[in-house]
């Protein structure tokens, strides 16, 4: 940690103790209006996680900002710069139906990647993806705030309104006092801007550091500071771009996406040449992928064949040589319908993602494997499933695949099944024994239930003898997925 801090040009040691920074921050917050709690009166540390995805694993050096003298200022500046941004994204909008221009890359999902290649009925010829090394760590602070303040008097004077309303929950342009609200006039969002780039510290042990260089993961605005940085190069290069001699570009750069500093191009042959015509030299681009008709990009798998678009789950943790603890565990106090509510959310993500129903499937398998061995029960991931299916027919319909073949295909199958258990229990000392067993049976061996586990359960309810004296029931069992 001590190498990263003092052996990078952008941290400089600063003769001053954490009480004196502490201090001024306070008083220039509350010119701002803002309250800093008791809590917050200190200095953020540093701390690293491992990114287990790359080979050889590396660091990510994150400023635990979550509760220092800046923090409160950050919130509402990214209260402040999401209305900005939603007022870019519906400027732009008008300006490519006005002009043809896609000046906004960024995306907030990969379900906007998702619906551009849609736009292209899923044909493409070839695929790329980039990514920015140390994006946050190469911003220059001077080159932020001319990019962010141009940008936010522009902002202003478009909406013509003299406040920004801003909370730690939303923010909204308004000419009028509004209660519960901090009013920032645009020199006062640029001011603050400025001013949490300029205090930017850290502490390490006694010693304190100031970042010069960029600006830290860790605090609340640095994302959006980073995503609006980038698209005031990215929109000055679009509109730099002439329709008359260079239409073929501007169409080719249209269907560019951006998520922070992840990018993915869709048929784009100018991208790696015009580079440096669109981001600054500070800022390194690199290719991420290594053939131009296969790409991850976010959690999607995506690959062309015969000129077609096919894409599936992609997650880097499936990488991983250790198994990942996520998802709720039903042994605790969770409630079982949110818990339930979890793997309906997962379905959704691998139908929108899966182009197969192969794919879909083998995800489908893979997370109810994991999800029974953390207390889910068979039959109410089937139900869960079977309300999925009717909620999300458009969804659903590409697969061309009814609800038995889903069950029967995209549910891993439990060593033993307890719906099964409880209902062969339940008659046991029936004077029609005999015949219910019988009906039971054949009526979950209809449903799609595995005759090998049938049997198995079945012995863990009743005599072995019994079961055995029924063993037509359960014949031509194969084996089946544990």
């Amino acid at each position: 940690m001590k190498h990263e801090i003092v052996n990078t040009k952008s941290y400089i040691s600063v003769p001053t103790s954490e009480q004196a920074v502490v201090s001024e921050h306070i008083k220039t917050c509350e010119k701002f209006r803002v309250n800093v709690k008791i809590t917050q009166h200190k200095l953020p540390t540093m701390y690293w996680i491992p990114k287990l995805h790359k080979n050889p694993y590396k660091a990510r050096f994150i400023a635990s900002s979550s509760s220092c003298t800046t923090t409160e200022l950050s919130i509402l500046l990214t209260s402040c710069l999401t209305k900005i941004k939603e007022h870019v994204q519906f400027y732009c909008d008008k300006t490519y139906e006005n002009s043809g221009k896609n000046l906004f890359w960024s995306i907030k999902n990969s379900t906007e990647v998702l619906d551009k290649l849609h736009i292209n009925n899923f044909l493409a010829s070839s695929i790329n993806t980039y990514d920015f090394s140390t994006l946050y760590t190469t911003l220059p602070h001077d080159m932020i705030k001319d990019k962010l303040s141009k940008l936010i008097i522009k902002t202003f004077d478009r909406e013509k309104r003299t406040y920004l309303a801003c909370n730690a929950i939303h923010a909204y342009f308004t000419n009028e006092p509004v209660k519960h609200h901090t009013l920032w006039t645009c020199s006062e969002v640029c001011e603050s801007l400025a001013f949490l780039l300029d205090n930017i510290f850290v502490r390490y042990g006694s010693a304190i550091y100031r970042q010069v260089i960029g600006i830290p993961m860790g605090t609340n605005c640095a994302p959006l500071v980073a995503d609006l940085f980038l698209y005031c190069f990215e929109s000055e290069f679009m509109l730099s771009l002439k329709p008359d001699s260079q239409a073929d570009i501007i169409k080719a750069f249209n269907s560019t996406s951006r998520y922070l500093d992840d990018i993915f191009n869709l048929d784009n042959p100018y991208f790696d040449g015009l580079i440096s015509s669109i981001y600054p030299k500070e800022l390194k681009l690199n290719k991420a992928n290594s053939s131009d008709n296969s790409a991850s990009f976010l959690d999607l798998d995506l690959s062309i064949q015969n000129g077609i678009i096919s894409s599936k789950i992609y997650d880097k943790r499936d990488d991983f040589n250790f198994s990942i603890v996520n998802f709720p565990q039903l042994d605790g106090d969770v409630p079982r319908a949110t818990s339930y509510g979890v793997y309906i959310s997962q379905l959704i993500r691998f139908a929108r993602a899966c182009s197969s129903v192969e794919d879909f499937n083998i995800r489908n398998r893979a997370l109810t494997e994991k999800l029974l061995k953390q207390g889910y029960r068979y039959h109410k991931l089937r139900k869960t499933f079977s309300k999925f299916y009717h909620r999300n027919l458009l969804l659903i319909n590409k697969y061309k695949c009814n609800l038995k073949t889903l069950l029967r295909q995209g549910i891993t199958h439990p060593e033993f099944y307890g719906d099964v258990l409880y209902k062969l229990r339940s008659i046991i000392g029936h004077k029609n024994f005999q015949n219910m067993f019988i009906k039971r049976i054949k009526r979950f061996i209809n449903r799609g239930y595995d005759r090998v586990i049938l049997q198995r359960t079945a012995r863990l309810a009743v005599h072995p003898s019994t079961v055995d004296s029924h063993a037509v029931l359960f014949a031509c069992a194969t084996t089946v997925r544990i």
